[in-house]
């Protein structure tokens, strides 16, 4: 069976160079659904090597598992295909270490399955609000969304479940902090990211939202995860314990939307 890694944990398992705790998996084949910023979609030009700007790399799940059992997390991010849910709960069962995966709504029973599978912590992928929800062409219904945030939770545990929300997808602010608002009063967390045009995708000549924009969305998600204002660290990036994503929204070159906590092995 064979993954794509992401840049970084492909140069780390190769080359021995870490710069972060966390491996980072996408499945293979393309997506069926047809997210106007996404470049996973089959419906759309982008190149499939690609999700953000971050470049993937084909391995064999077989010939790198035990090193990829070395990290302190596995993330596998899916994509939506004929039998995507057995495939996942494949691909996580042959990497022994703390386990996230990031999909859309499925059934209770694969969550259950999933976290049978050492999964701890399960992403949903939100991306944004109900009113901008067919502005980019979102699959199904934002309520279904919702409800399996809410069955996410009761099978993993409050706390655990992070919803993936992009900021910059041309939704309201004020509907953007009052979805962040309910989905922590559901139990759930908020990883945030910064909308980044892909070359190819229907959105590509959009541009990036205003830095100065992200930094107070980013102070308003904090507050409502730690109760406080993290000040700087709120610019952090979101997500599951260890997660840090480096360089996934942004040209290292430049500002960086989200701020990795970066971890260099010798």
């Amino acid at each position: 069976m064979e993954v794509l890694l992401s840049a970084g944990t492909y140069y780390a398992i190769t080359k021995g160079t870490y710069y972060s705790q966390t491996a980072y998996a996408l499945m293979k084949g393309g997506c069926v659904n047809q997210c106007k910023f996404c470049s996973q979609p089959l419906s759309n030009n982008a190149d499939k090597s690609y999700l953000s700007r971050v470049k993937w790399y084909s391995v064999s799940l077989e010939a790198v598992k035990d090193k990829l059992s070395t990290f302190k997390r596995f993330c596998l991010q899916t994509v939506v295909k004929p039998g995507f849910e057995d495939e996942v709960v494949k691909i996580v069962s042959e990497v022994q270490t703390r386990k996230s995966v990031t999909t859309v709504p499925i059934s209770t029973e694969y969550l259950k399955l999933l976290k049978e599978r050492g999964v701890d912590y399960l992403g949903v992928g939100m991306d944004t609000t109900e009113g901008n929800w067919e502005n980019v062409a979102k699959p199904g219904k934002f309520s279904d969304y919702l409800d399996f945030v809410k069955r996410a939770i009761q099978v993993f545990g409050k706390g655990k479940v992070y919803v993936h929300l992009v900021y910059g997808l041309g939704e309201r602010e004020d509907e953007f902090v009052e979805l962040m608002k309910h989905l922590y009063s559901l139990g759930a967390e908020v990883a945030l990211f910064a909308f980044t045009p892909v070359k190819g995708t229907p959105m590509e000549s959009r541009p990036p939202p205003r830095l100065e924009d992200y930094r107070r969305i980013q102070r308003i998600r904090f507050s409502l995860s730690h109760g406080f204002d993290g000040g700087d660290l709120s610019c952090l990036t979101s997500g599951c314990p260890s997660c840090d994503r480096p360089f996934y929204n942004e040209d290292p070159r430049g500002k960086l939307y989200n701020i990795p906590i970066m971890v260099k092995r010798e």
